[in-house]
């Protein structure tokens, strides 16, 4: 399985070699809007978090029965519905960008893949064309999410309330959650594979998942080792950031956060480019047709060989 994802990779490294200038712009962009944006949240949110720690330590000096009391109740207040209403603000706005150059980035591995070529400059106007049928599946993938970790939450919340068990740093604690993020990460597969579907196909929400699940079959455990190793490295430069940013002094608590998310963008983009490169894999082995879709303008179909099948298959042995 180590050596397939090795396998894996090289793949990535192929598509990146054939259209490097393209895949090259589009990391550079993620990178740079994504800390754009970043740097906008935290300029934004923190006079905001300092103007409602100081209101509240006012509170506490504060007699409750004067007209003082109400107003620094009535600013904090505001200061508290302000704040989640500027991270809601921007939590959509870098879904929608993660989700915009998610699909820049699979439509230029798909055009690579397919021994195309395509600009940064064509390129990006057919990722915007093409964003709705991802935005439905990416929707029906936080659904499912969100209804896995309600299961998780219902099944584990009874247990602590019944045996007065407490949620502490614990064996009792982290191996159960180590486990829950097993399994998310191996459903995560057919999910992240659905999102290739939906804008390479002109499939979306349960239709791409549908068409994900029966693509994956037989290379389930590849999808699974891949995501496997892309948390943990994940987990990894959370662990290294979280350490640099105890170190730094409060002022330059920003930088280790953008290094951060430099590395995050490049993870992901190397995570959509092996998707693609999965995503056509599967569709050789079940006997499909690779095909470029996204946009009537520039769909291309090469039939695969058996040769090229039988190469994969032999691969994948």
């Amino acid at each position: 399985m180590f050596l397939d994802f090795l396998g894996l990779l090289r793949e990535v490294y192929k598509l990146f070699s054939r259209n490097g200038k393209a895949m090259s712009s589009i990391t550079i962009l993620i990178i740079l809007v994504t800390s754009f944006l970043l740097l906008t949240k935290f300029y934004s949110i923190k006079p905001i978090i300092t103007d409602y720690v100081m209101k509240t330590s006012s509170l506490a000096a504060t007699s409750p029965r004067g007209a003082k009391f109400a107003h620094l109740l009535t600013a904090a207040e505001f200061d508290f519905r302000l704040f989640f209403s500027v991270e809601w603000l921007f939590m959509l706005a870098m879904s929608i960008t993660s989700l915009f150059f998610a699909t820049a980035s699979i439509l230029a591995s798909a055009v690579s893949y397919c021994g195309k070529d395509l600009s940064i400059k064509e390129l990006l106007p057919k990722a915007l064309k093409s964003l709705k049928r991802p935005i439905v599946t990416w929707f029906f993938i936080t659904m499912l999410d969100l209804g896995y970790f309600s299961i998780l939450l219902a099944f584990v919340l009874p247990l602590v309330l019944i045996f007065n068990l407490k949620l502490t740093v614990s064996a009792f604690t982290i191996i159960p959650c180590l486990l829950a993020l097993v399994v998310r990460t191996y459903l995560a597969v057919v999910w992240n594979l659905a999102l290739v579907v939906s804008i390479l196909e002109e499939k979306c929400g349960i239709e791409a998942l549908g068409k994900a699940g029966q693509l994956i079959k037989g290379s389930k455990l590849r999808g699974f080792f891949l995501n496997l190793v892309l948390a943990t490295s994940s987990l990894v430069l959370f662990v290294l950031y979280t350490t640099l940013a105890k170190a730094v002094p409060v002022k330059a608590v920003i930088v280790p956060l953008l290094l951060f998310n430099s590395f995050f963008c490049l993870e992901t983009m190397v995570s959509r480019m092996a998707y693609t490169v999965l995503y056509y894999e599967s569709k050789a082995t079940h006997g499909e047709e690779l095909e470029l879709h996204g946009s009537s303008e520039y769909s291309q179909y090469t039939k695969v060989s058996s040769s090229a099948v039988t190469l994969i298959n032999e691969d994948a042995v």
